[in-house]
């Protein structure tokens, strides 16, 4: 996202989209926050006007931020945002109940991570995913509680999935890797008929191998694409769909069921280095969360 500007900022500009902070300061029409209120949410992808989450303040739109409850951290609330919302846009998308398999490729990820979450608190019955470091697989398995870790490093994924599956395939799969390497196995995943979801299909080639096979399979490609709702036709649903999954992913934090993984808090000079190590591949399992003092 960092690499393509598709939101036509002015450039330059400030980078970042996940915050939670105190409000400073309100527009004459806002009714929901006041000066002196803990929020937390998602800012404007396109940063023109004063957004950018690595800065001591920041312009938000008011339809993408919500009260923080003061039972849940500023470091565990940064964190639910483009990450958490992506993986409730996506399985929002689906059905899923106790009979429901699902496999998450890079369930480590900042996003997979809330994915496998969200699928188990909707009832998923079968939850799947794929790792390749130890520590990840550790976390997953210790932490989250996930039977089936498979080390896609040292094991063909396509034939753990399908033995998993009873050769069926998984009801539905939720790549988040932005690999076409990932996305040409894990179509092979997919149940004939199921649903096979991605983060943005606009860096999917329409002869790619992926879309071959999920054509062959006759599978439901699923978008899950915030940007839509900011950038895209569907800006009337910003408001209902931003505050809505913000409040509840507030709650299921607050109830234990949902738990955000930080592996590191740095500071603002240590941004550019943590976006560095986030494009090597070097981040590290879940969030990396970014500490700012206002002065």
């Amino acid at each position: 996202m960092a690499v393509v500007n598709f939101s036509n900022t002015i450039l330059p500009a400030v980078t970042g989209y996940d915050i939670s902070g105190e409000v400073v300061a309100v527009g004459k029409a806002i009714k929901d926050l006041k000066v002196g209120d803990e929020a937390f949410g998602f800012l404007s992808m396109n940063s023109s006007g004063g957004g950018g989450a690595f800065q001591q303040y920041s312009v938000a739109d008011a339809d993408r931020i919500v009260k923080k409850p003061q039972g849940l951290s500023h470091t565990d609330a940064s964190t639910l945002g483009i990450g958490f919302l992506s993986a409730m846009d996506g399985l929002r998308q689906v059905k899923i109940n106790s009979s429901t398999s699902i496999f998450v490729p890079g369930g480590s990820g900042g996003v997979g991570h809330f994915i496998i979450q969200v699928a188990r608190i909707l009832g998923a019955g079968q939850i799947i995913t794929s790792a390749s470091k130890e520590e990840g697989i550790n976390i997953l398995k210790e932490l989250y509680k996930i039977k089936d870790v498979i080390n896609h490093a040292t094991e063909n994924v396509v034939d753990r999935v399908l033995e998993l599956t009873g050769g069926q395939g998984a009801d539905i799969v939720f790549d988040t890797t932005y690999l076409e390497s990932s996305y040409a196995k894990s179509t092979l995943t997919v149940k004939r008929g199921g649903s096979w979801l991605i983060l943005n299909r606009r860096i999917l080639d329409k002869d790619s191998q992926a879309m071959k096979n999920v054509e062959q399979r006759g599978a439901n490609l699923i978008q899950a694409d915030v940007s839509r709702y900011t950038l895209g036709p569907e800006k009337a649903q910003v408001k209902s769909f931003f505050q809505e999954s913000l409040v509840q992913g507030a709650k299921w934090v607050e109830e234990g069921k949902l738990k955000p993984y930080v592996n590191k808090i740095i500071k603002l000079e240590e941004v550019e280095s943590a976006l560095e190590q986030l494009t090597q591949g070097k981040a590290g399992f879940g969030k990396v969360v970014a500490e700012i003092s206002p002065n």
